[in-house]
């Protein structure tokens, strides 16, 4: 009889502590890498018994706001570009680190992509699109300084989906997008990605080969997954059932340098990286 309460009281235990939906905040939009990120918690942690739901908010100031103030348990996807949306939105886009707790972190490379079977020629001036919320004056600045006396003149997308929508309909010439979007696309044989800040997958060279080596070269755009108002107890089934299958998860997304278990000298890095973008970004 006292295993039976034991395990009917455990149940009530466990029930109580994971019941409600955990809402987890997007930087700026639950499409493209972070809702990639975020599908993938919700889908790796629903067998422990914990409800990830994600939340569109209207901006980053927004989604800070909420995270900061909330009372529940609450997550976001903080990104390593938000240092630099503050300064440009006069937003509050960076969350308070004292009170957050980080639990992973995953990287997006950018591709450098065309039309199926379009060619860069030596000389000429293109259009390339790019969303909005990556580096934008820098990037065409970086890769107008090419080996092959190419010119580009950039268009701004809402992200990485809709660039690749103009690209197809020939609305540009190139695009610079998240390899999380480009691969369906090469799979697709609607696009060829030709450089990369770091996926090898489709062949893409490396951009530094096209671009010299620069800031923009090596650009990944970091994200990392923080938490607050969890118990010891949701975080411990949260952390196990991300060292699960997060990693291989983010690999076949074409996310990369994936981590799991973050620790003081890692949150250090991600945050001097995120200081540092503010200045070629």
């Amino acid at each position: 009889m006292k295993k039976i309460i034991a395990t009917i009281l455990s149940i009530f235990f466990t029930t109580t502590i994971f019941a409600k939906n955990i809402e987890i905040l997007g930087p700026t939009t639950l499409k493209g890498p972070p809702g990639v990120v975020i599908n993938t918690i919700s889908d790796l942690t629903k067998n422990n018994g914990l409800k990830f739901v994600g939340r569109q908010s209207s901006g980053c100031g927004e989604a800070v706001d909420l995270f900061d103030n909330a009372k529940e348990p609450i997550a976001i996807i903080w990104s390593d570009t938000l240092y630099k949306h503050t300064e440009t939105t006069k937003q509050n886009c960076v969350i308070n680190f004292e009170t957050a707790k980080p639990i992973a972190v995953t990287f997006a490379a950018y591709d450098v992509c065309v039309r199926k079977d379009f060619t860069l020629e030596s000389g000429k001036t293109y259009t390339i699109g790019n969303a909005k919320f990556n580096p934008t004056k820098s990037m065409t600045d970086h890769l107008n300084n090419n080996n092959k006396n190419i010119k580009f003149k950039n268009v701004s997308y809402e992200g990485s989906a809709q660039t690749i929508v103009g690209l197809i309909n020939k609305d540009i010439d190139v695009g610079y997008i998240a390899a999380v979007n480009s691969a369906p696309a090469i799979a697709a044989g609607t696009i060829d990605c030709l450089y990369s800040t770091g996926s090898t997958k489709h062949g893409q060279k490396p951009l530094s080969e096209f671009a010299g080596k620069n800031a923009l070269s090596e650009y990944k755009l970091g994200m990392m997954v923080f938490v607050k108002n969890m118990s010891a107890e949701q975080i411990l089934a949260l952390e196990k059932s991300l060292t699960n299958g997060f990693i291989s998860a983010m690999d076949q997304q074409n996310l990369i340098n994936s981590k799991v278990g973050i620790n003081k000298a890692d949150l250090d890095k991600f945050i001097f990286t995120a200081r540092a973008n503010v200045q070629y970004q």
